[in-house]
């Protein structure tokens, strides 16, 4: 078999519009795959993605605003979703909206087997999930398109139905399917594998194993570090428990401090979004060290394993659940999970 060229996508190019999201790259080459992009379209796209990924939102934004009127049916559906997680990330409900709704409105003109709509439908629920509008995820369904998606988005998919299951509380299934989807996917995935590995990370936290869920973690950053991919960290921070202050705040400490500042500006934006689009009232009034003392305590941990943790002393601890609770006037650990999601 004759070895494809560099940056090259296979015969599935036409349903897997996000060329860097899904693309086959190793770490440290995520430019020159962008660059050596054949196709126009391709190449701008994955050029954005590579800015969001780096956490320049507002450039990326541009470039994807300048790919809106795509006569490409998947370059629109990638360009429309992107800015929607740009907006997610800018607190733009508006825009969000605009475009979000712009792609249920393409999606709905093709028939319900063509898989150019099943690639549609895993985007979809992508974006509810990112901003845990459960209440617009039909999963059943995504659960068998899932399985017949082109092989260059099965890794995707699987995350996007693990994390599906994470969210819902089935940690265990979750954890399940991120694995495997580790194991059988053809390497390298660079993204969607730090995608993964940040979700498994998670749920080991979850269930308390500790060593495991620092192991991933750890992967993910290997990944991602060579090219700057710091965005991913930033939209998992809440779902992360303080991991990054375990492994980066002192080994990385600039990366740290640029991830937080972007997790930071995440989180206020995407509490904005949720809220108005649930109807919750998730607080974004915490500091991200108050935030992860917030999460870790809501999972029952004691101050002194918090402190062991998080590397600070327990009358930090202390201190800052003081600060949490006054700020959102409650008076037990119980209380947190209507403050902290």
């Amino acid at each position: 078999m004759t070895p494809q060229p560099f940056g090259a996508l296979d015969s599935t190019a036409r349903l897997n519009p996000l060329v860097l999201t899904t693309g086959r790259f190793s770490p440290g080459e995520a430019a020159r795959f962008c660059a050596a992009q054949t196709d126009d379209i391709h190449r701008k796209i994955g050029e954005a993605e590579l800015l969001y990924y780096r956490g320049d939102i507002a450039a990326a934004s541009h470039q994807f605003a300048d790919l809106s009127d795509l006569e490409d049916f998947s370059g629109s559906v990638a360009s429309l979703l992107c800015r929607s997680v740009c907006a997610l990330a800018d607190g733009n409900v508006h825009t969000l909206l605009d475009n979000y709704n712009s792609v249920k409105l393409l999606r709905g003109i093709l028939p319900a087997d063509d898989p150019l709509r099943k690639m549609t439908d895993m985007y979809l629920l992508y974006f509810n999930i990112l901003t845990l509008n459960i209440r617009e995820i039909h999963f059943p369904q995504f659960g068998v398109n899932a399985f017949s998606v082109p092989a260059s988005l099965k890794p995707m998919a699987f995350y996007i139905y693990a994390h599906y299951l994470m969210e819902i509380g089935d940690v265990g299934r979750a954890i399940g399917m991120a694995e495997g989807a580790l194991i059988f996917a053809e390497k390298p995935c660079t993204i969607t594998e730090i995608n993964l590995c940040l979700l498994i990370s998670s749920g080991y936290m979850l269930r308390a194993a500790w060593d495991k869920a620092e192991y991933y973690f750890r992967h993910a950053w290997e990944l991602a570090a060579p090219d700057g991919l710091l965005m991913p960290f930033a939209e998992h921070r809440r779902m992360l428990f303080g991991m990054l202050e375990k492994c980066l705040r002192y080994e990385q400490p600039s990366a740290y401090k640029q991830i937080q500042e972007l997790a930071n500006s995440y989180h206020k934006h995407w509490v904005f979004v949720h809220n108005a689009l649930t109807g919750e009232t998730i607080t974004d009034s915490l500091t991200g060290i108050e935030y992860n003392v917030a999460k870790l305590a809501k999972t029952g941990m004691a101050n002194q394993e918090i402190a062991d943790f998080l590397g600070i002393t327990v009358n930090s601890v202390r201190a800052h659940l003081r600060h949490i609770f006054n700020k959102l006037n409650i008076e037990s650990r119980k209380e947190l999970a209507f403050h902290v999601i």
